[in-house]
Formats: structure tokens, C-alpha cells, sequence
């Protein structure tokens, strides 16, 4: 009688132990997209702590603008997120709020910029998530319909403004590329194309539009425009990818 009941308070004690671990481990942290990208202090950082960031996403594959990512921001920053799906604007619509949890993901370091994806196994310093693994991190919460860009001046961009959601006013096509379509052609087909427009002072910025985007071929616009897009950067230079088609002729 007393083993049976040494017994059942030892059981009871064990499930409590058990309970209260399980409590533990399926804590999460929030933090900010920013909190997160320093977290990689070399060329790639795989995350091991429950971690958590919750953005807005700006960008993705919905006009063809983004190929196999996503754009998520915050108050802080924003993060590319590298993802193996060929309609990602269905799953994580443009302004949809997400929720993003990082434990067992990878932070790399490319180009210069800091990018979100899966561990990866060959060569590569970072893989995309598998589309059918992409419940598991990420999850739509919410939607917000009224998250700004940051208004900058091209002279101000900076290391910090890297994946950033911004908005550029009083821009126009420089000289040179008046006329021209988003992208070149090569053998008649779109090839991805780096365009340079102007502020009124002269300020040089470059805009990147892939061969995928639906309006490649497009004539860009003479006038003086606003843009909205994210900031992006390679080989030594920082360049826009526009978002969502978002260009305002003034």
C-alpha cells in the first residue's frame, strides 16, 4: 500500500516536472526584424532560440517582381525571406500581417544583405523553405492595410535601410534611358535590367526590375514620378526593387 502510493506521488511529480518543460520549450521570444538580422554577425547564423518576428509583407511574387521570396517589415526594418514556391502571393498575401518563427531557420549574409531561409545542405550558405514546410514557420495573423513607407531622400540610404520599405518623391528616368522600357530584350525576351533615375538635385539611384516582372516590357515613365519599393543591395552598390507596381506619376 505505501509502494502504490510512494508510487502515484512520484508519477504525479514526474508529469508535473514533464508539464512544466513542455511550458518552457514551446516559449517564444518576439523581437524586431532588426533584432534578428544582427543576430548574424558573420557570413551565416543558424538560429537555435525560440525566436519570433512579426511584420507586414510588402513584396513578393505577385506582380513578378520578387522570385521565390518574400518581403516581411516592421518598425525596425524589413528581411527577405527565401521560400520554394511558385505562387507565394497566395499564401502570404500583400499586407497580410505574419508571424514568423525562426527557430531551426538560417540567417545568411549576401551580397551584403541579411537574408531569412532553411539550413542549407550543400554549398549554398542558405536554402528556400519548402513550400510544404511553410506552415510550420510562417503564419498569416492578421492584415494591415495602412503600413507606410518611410519617405528617404536617395542620399540618405544606408546600410540600415537594406530590405527597408521606403518611398522616394520627385524622381524621374535619367536622360540617357528616356524612352526605354523597364527591361532590355535580348533575343526578344526580357532580360533583368538596372535603370537609373534621378532626384532634382541629380542623385543617381538605381531601380532593379526582373525579367519575370509583369510589366517589363513597359514603357517607363518620362515625368517625374513617386516610387515605393525595397531597398536592396550587390556588388558594392544599393539599388530599389519596386513593389506592388507602386509608381505615381507627379
Amino acid at each position: 500500500m505505501i509502494y502504490r502510493l510512494l508510487l502515484a506521488v512520484f508519477s504525479l511529480v514526474l508529469l508535473c516536472g514533464c508539464e512544466g518543460g513542455m511550458v518552457g520549450d514551446n516559449s517564444k521570444s518576439e523581437i524586431s526584424i532588426a533584432h534578428l538580422k544582427s543576430l548574424c554577425k558573420g557570413e551565416h547564423y543558424r538560429i537555435a532560440s525560440d525566436y519570433t518576428i512579426r511584420g507586414v509583407v510588402v513584396a513578393s511574387d505577385w506582380l513578378g517582381e520578387l522570385v521565390k521570396s518574400v518581403v516581411v517589415v516592421d518598425r525596425s526594418g524589413g528581411v527577405e525571406i527565401a521560400i520554394d514556391s511558385r505562387n507565394i502571393a497566395e499564401r502570404l498575401p500583400i499586407n497580410s500581417e505574419a508571424e514568423i518563427l525562426c527557430n531551426g531557420l538560417m540567417l545568411a549574409r549576401l551580397g551584403g544583405k541579411v537574408k531569412l531561409g532553411a539550413v542549407a545542405t550543400g554549398d549554398f550558405p542558405i536554402a528556400e523553405i519548402d513550400d510544404d514546410m511553410l506552415g510550420r514557420y510562417i503564419r498569416v495573423v492578421g492584415t494591415c492595410d495602412d503600413f507606410e513607407p518611410a519617405k528617404k531622400q536617395i542620399s540618405e540610404i544606408g546600410v540600415a535601410d537594406i530590405s527597408a520599405f521606403v518611398r522616394f518623391d520627385g524622381i524621374r528616368v535619367c536622360d540617357e534611358e528616356r524612352g526605354l522600357a523597364w527591361c532590355d530584350k535580348v533575343d526578344d525576351k526580357p532580360v533583368t535590367t538596372y535603370r537609373t533615375f534621378v532626384d532634382r538635385s541629380g542623385t543617381p539611384l538605381s531601380i532593379c526590375t526582373l525579367l519575370t516582372c509583369d510589366y517589363a516590357v513597359e514603357e517607363m515613365p518620362t515625368k517625374e514620378v513617386s516610387v515605393v519599393g525595397v531597398i536592396d543591395y550587390s556588388d558594392n552598390r544599393y539599388f530599389l526593387r519596386i513593389a506592388n507596381k507602386s509608381i505615381i506619376e507627379l
